[in-house]
């Protein structure tokens, strides 16, 4: 362990310093002070002032005013390697004891104006303090050398649980990168973080998500690829640090963007101990990142589909045109309000835009009577959500819609099918695609029907709530329908059907 600094720690040691006050004082020292062993090349001793001091007032301290003899005896001691005597003024006596790390000698303990020699006994008990106090520092230095190497790996296996979590939590990328720069500014302690994604074609740096603590207006600007902080950081597929920034690409075979963060809160530069814990966070971010761009592409060709498909359903003769920008628009309120991650919110309007696929399968003279159904012509209406179902089941991206699909007519008192499930043992994106999906057909024309207005939409949903429909979904949809821009939305896509 490293002399110096063993013995800077020791001149720092409050019970030391207490321990030698009090000793001094049994011997009837002046005063006593702690000498590093530079000490020994220095004859003034101007870096070494004494730790305390009895001299008189009319007096420079004594270990100024007998320097050159203190002097001599350093380095008597350090040869002899034990303590050395001076004589102190005219009559007085001193000491200079050797202090060790180990068997190098790191300093000394001196002692001035004292009437007599220390004995031997006084001299061992010196010695065994400050191996006591040795010991107790390099116990000290050694635990905060584990310190600095397990708490930044302990905040590193925190970071990677951390950011898992937020993997998890979402895979859309609007919601994901805030999450990150927040993540990020708390564990670095700093004051603003930019992340910027790479566009490959232009060879440009995107900002995508700043947060400045200062609650400053930052504009968010493009980076060419090679130029600044950020820049360069993307072009080494290294970190990049100053006093005031540190730029940490984030790396998954390639590196798909870069985090950058300025400015510490204690005011402080950024260290090597930021940098380590940044490039934990930036590998995890970047696995994060790409899973939430594959998931748009996928969820992209999936749309499309479902889209196509829909398309394909509206384009029949007895399809209603639908107000489908509001419908979509409500399902994401009421899921949301239901704490829905964004996977199930979306998986939930794919089966709002496809929950009557089935009735492709269904004679169109029935679709289109105008009067009653018979019960025969009622029970084959009521096999269009198994024919749905049956319908996407080979479709893997799909799959799990085929239960909103399959129970969005149960009701919630247990009349409904096709099979008479009650209360919470239907789905919950059944229950709600059952209000939202009965609301919609409400304001649709129908062949054997007018469409109806709003409000009274409205009103026979509620009217229905706890027989139809779950109370709880009916009470969020109450509340989410009432919304100007619901409202706004829906009166103008009406308009236009």
């Amino acid at each position: 362990m490293d002399t110096a600094v063993v013995f800077g720690k020791l001149r720092e040691n409050a019970d030391l310093r207490k321990t030698l006050s009090a000793f001094s004082g049994a011997i009837r020292a002046t005063c006593w002070a702690l000498l590093s062993r530079d000490a020994e090349e220095c004859p003034a001793m101007k870096n070494n002032e004494p730790a305390s001091c009895k001299a008189l007032k009319t007096r420079k301290s004594c270990i100024r005013h007998n320097s050159s003899k203190i002097y001599k005896c350093l380095r008597r001691s350090a040869r002899s390697k034990s303590p050395e005597e001076f004589i102190c003024g005219e009559v007085n006596a001193g000491v200079c004891v050797p202090v060790f790390n180990e068997e190098e000698v790191a300093g000394y303990m001196v002692f001035c104006g004292m009437k007599k020699s220390l004995r031997k006994e006084q001299l061992h008990l010196l010695s065994v303090i400050s191996e006591m106090a040795v010991d107790q520092v390099r116990g000290e230095i050694e635990l905060e050398e584990i310190n600095k190497t397990v708490r930044p790996r302990a905040i590193a296996l925190s970071t990677v649980h951390t950011v898992h979590r937020l993997m998890t939590s979402t895979l859309n990328l609007n919601d994901l990168l805030p999450m990150i720069a927040r993540l990020s500014l708390q564990i670095i302690r700093a004051n603003r973080c930019s992340i910027k994604l790479v566009d490959k074609k232009r060879k440009l740096l995107l900002p995508k998500a700043t947060i400045d603590l200062r609650k400053k207006t930052t504009r968010l600007k493009k980076v060419q690829i090679g130029k600044y902080a950020p820049g360069r950081a993307v072009k080494k597929g290294a970190p990049v640090m100053g006093s005031n920034y540190l730029a940490v690409p984030m790396v998954d075979e390639d590196v798909v963007g870069v985090i950058t963060l300025y400015d510490k809160l204690d005011g402080k530069g950024f260290s090597n101990y930021d940098q380590e814990i940044m490039k934990t966070l930036s590998e995890q971010a970047a696995i994060a990142i790409k899973n939430a761009q594959l998931y748009k592409q996928q969820t992209d060709l999936t749309l499309s589909s479902i889209k196509c498909i829909a398309q394909l359903l509206q384009n029949r003769p007895y399809m209603p045109k639908r107000a489908e920008a509001s419908f979509m628009k409500l399902i994401y309120i009421i899921g949301r309000k239901f704490k829905m991650n964004a996977i199930e919110i979306n998986m939930l309007q794919y089966a709002a835009m496809l929950h009557d696929a089935g009735q492709i399968s269904i004679p169109e003279k029935l679709l289109m009577k105008r009067g009653n159904l018979t019960e025969k012509e009622f029970n084959i209406l009521k096999m269009h959500p198994l024919k749905g179902a049956s319908l996407f089941s080979k479709f893997r991206p799909l799959k799990p819609i085929i239960p909103i699909i399959l129970y969005h007519h149960e009701n919630y008192d247990g009349t409904g099918y096709p099979k008479g499930l009650k209360g919470g043992d239907i789905p919950l994106a059944a229950r709600i695609l059952s209000v939202v999906g009965t609301f919609e057909a409400m304001l649709t024309q129908k062949p054997y029907r007018r469409a109806l207005s709003i409000p009274v939409a409205v009103r026979e949903i509620r009217k229905n709530s706890g027989r139809q429909f779950d109370p709880e979904v009916v009470k969020i949809f109450h509340s989410a329908v009432q919304r100007k821009d619901v409202i706004k939305l829906l009166e103008k896509e009406l308009e236009r059907l």
